[in-house]
């Protein structure tokens, strides 16, 4: 064996070692990254872009946000003008009646004198001959 040739063998032993050490390091701190195997910025866009539809889709079959005023047209300046008669029309002839106007208004909208004419036949007063 020639004279230097185990400091060759210490010197390559100690790089083995030390790469092994770095792997096992990289190795941990990759691990720890990773969530279920998914790097959490993947999953954060992922959760970013999907979760408002798939919330969106949910509320669509079961309402669980309903939007205070009956929702849809119910910032038509037409229809505030109806809500307005009708809430004075129920305040007057039945005061539980109330809180079912955004959903008459839903219903009758683009009809609304017609619902006007409804509850003027239904709420007037009665004639004994």
């Amino acid at each position: 064996m020639p004279k230097g040739d185990g400091a060759v063998r210490r010197a390559a032993a100690r790089e083995r070692r030390e790469e092994e050490i770095d792997e096992r390091k990289f190795k941990k701190a990759e691990e720890k990254r990773l969530i279920f195997g998914i790097n959490p910025l993947h999953l954060f866009f992922l959760l970013l872009f999907t979760l408002p539809t798939i919330l969106g889709v949910v509320d669509y079959f079961f309402p669980f946000s309903k939007v205070p005023g009956g929702g849809y047209g119910s910032l038509d300046p037409a229809q505030a003008e109806w809500r307005v008669r009708l809430r004075a029309f129920y305040s007057e002839h039945n005061p539980g009646k109330i809180d079912e106007i955004p959903n008459l208004l839903r219903k009758y909208k683009g009809k609304e004198r017609l619902l006007w004419r409804k509850l003027n036949k239904k709420y007037a007063p009665k004639e004994d001959d």
